[in-house]
């Protein structure tokens, strides 16, 4: 019990100390998300012109390095997309100003608990963030500044640019950085033309890519996208026919391994 108290203590320490810091000193944005977002790597399409003029890209030859990634605009990223990757990371990221502090907390508790490290909690803002930095820690110090820091991106972005930078940001597997490379890879299409049932497949990839992997693991993968589509209902962004449509869907993966 009096282990229980003192990490209660420490929790609210920790949260209220962020917040007293953010509304009484108005921290100054010490990310450039413009900047960082110029970093990221991002792969070329070559192309050639046929004998109509028209340009076609070439076949298996795009060049990319570390990262895999073309990015899109949320604009071009279909609403189910988007609402698979909220449900399942983030339920409450159109209402929180950065810091989802009820989700944080237990994060905190139950971390502390068992190896002194945080896990979970994590809001999209601030995954973006951890994606961004390469700060991949998960120790407290690291989770103080990345919860100060998701704070001052709220103050000086919109949502939808977060969520487009995430969407093109986070890693799935396969060395896919973003929905638009990973629907070429596991469907082989764009991401405009993904179905409910593949959206969810994809977003279910997030929390730990080698087990959710759709060609290494499909089998994991698809509990994982029931688990996805069942958020999403539970969030009433799908109706009860769209669910039980997308669980019922076969999905077909392209270069299954399996």
């Amino acid at each position: 019990m009096l282990s229980l108290v003192l990490i209660g203590v420490f929790c609210a320490v920790i949260l209220s100390s962020a917040f007293v810091i953010y509304a009484t000193q108005g921290i100054d944005a010490s990310l450039d998300m413009e900047a960082l977002v110029s970093r990221q790597g991002r792969t070329t399409k070559l192309y050639y012109k046929d004998t109509d003029g028209n340009d076609i890209e070439m076949e298996d030859e795009r060049l990319y390095g570390s990262e895999n990634r073309i990015w899109i605009s949320l604009e071009d990223i279909p609403i189910h997309v988007q609402n698979a990757f909220v449900a399942i990371e983030d339920e409450r990221f159109w209402d929180h100003k950065g810091v989802d502090w009820y989700s944080s907390t237990l994060g905190i508790v139950n971390s502390a608990l068992s190896t002194g490290k945080v896990r979970g909690g994590s809001t999209i803002t601030q995954q973006l963030i951890k994606n961004l930095t390469g700060e991949a820690g998960r120790y407290l110090n690291r989770k103080y500044n990345e919860m100060i820091s998701a704070m001052n991106m709220e103050k000086y972005y919109e949502k939808d640019d977060i969520l487009e930078a995430y969407l093109n940001t986070i890693y799935l597997s396969h060395n896919c950085y973003g929905v638009q490379t990973a629907a070429e890879t596991y469907f082989g299409k764009d991401v405009s033309e993904l179905n409910l049932a593949e959206c969810a497949a994809i977003a279910g990839i997030t929390q730990y890519p080698g087990k959710y992997d759709p060609l290494w693991q499909p089998e994991e993968n698809k509990k994982r996208q029931e688990v996805c589509l069942g958020m999403m209902l539970e969030q009433e962004v799908i109706t009860q026919e769209q669910y039980d449509e997308a669980v019922a869907y076969e999905l077909i993966f392209t270069n299954s391994e399996k």
